[in-house]
């Protein structure tokens, strides 16, 4: 297991600039807690809030689709969508490089190391670098981002026909806890900042990048919105221009 993980981790895609390690988001999400998820996963598979993410892609995609994984976290979401035949392929893009490589460890250990990639990034910095994916996912990632509007609409404009989104609920009653945890993080020194995004926000920045709100669930903790492009990329592309008559 220990050789895995090394390997992973050597053949992750980087950069010599990025990430820029944005809100500490490196040393706070880091390998321990990444292998815990990860075991967690090949052990019970996803979570309530994760099963959620992509129970709409799990029932409306009848093709196999491309996914584009941000801030994937030790891969669960994308991983399960690979082992249900809902996608084809998959890139899994994180800031973290101990999720990053716990998640390429359970890729080969699900024999789907072939069908996706990696790359240790700072996602809305380097945007342009990637190509958009029929389905978008961001689980519990916005709340981890002060830019809401760069990494969001980066996401959306990357979003071929789905963006599936799960960030903390903004109740009256959930601020205070998240006001604590940021206490703690000041107390200890640590860098790492939490952020909770109204929901108003969240809604207005994918609208911004041409998509519209068509599903929504949520935990009690967690809200999932699905936005979908009405006209995906691909279709405009295949579409003729309307002719048009030159004098005689």
């Amino acid at each position: 297991m220990l050789l895995m993980r090394l390997t992973a981790k050597k053949s992750l895609m980087t950069c010599p600039c990025c990430p820029s390690n944005i809100n500490n988001l490196d040393n706070f999400f880091d390998a321990a807690n990444a292998r815990k998820e990860a075991q967690h996963y090949l052990k019970k598979g996803l979570d309530k809030r994760a099963r959620k993410l992509i129970a709409y892609l799990l029932t409306h995609c009848r093709d196999p689709i491309s996914v584009l994984d941000i801030g994937c976290g030790a891969g669960g979401a994308h991983l399960e969508l690979l082992r249900q035949g809902v996608a084809s392929h998959a890139l899994g893009v994180d800031a973290s490089s101990g999720y990053l490589a716990a998640a390429q460890a359970n890729a080969a250990q699900l024999n789907l190391s072939d069908r996706v990639t990696y790359h240790h990034h700072d996602f809305a910095q380097t945007a342009a670098s990637f190509a958009p994916a029929d389905a978008v996912l961001m689980d519990r990632v916005i709340c981890c981002y002060p830019h809401l509007a760069q990494l969001l609409g980066a996401a959306a404009e990357h979003a071929e026909r789905y963006l599936c989104l799960s960030f903390p609920r903004d109740e009256w009653w959930s601020r205070p806890p998240y006001r604590v945890v940021d206490f703690f993080q000041t107390l200890f020194r640590s860098k790492y900042r939490f952020y909770l995004h109204p929901r108003s926000q969240v809604v207005a920045v994918a609208q911004a990048g041409g998509l519209r709100l068509i599903h929504t669930d949520r935990t009690f903790f967690w809200q999932i919105m699905v936005f979908a492009r009405p006209q995906p990329f691909k279709d405009r592309a295949n579409q003729h221009p309307p002719s048009v008559e030159t004098p005689g």
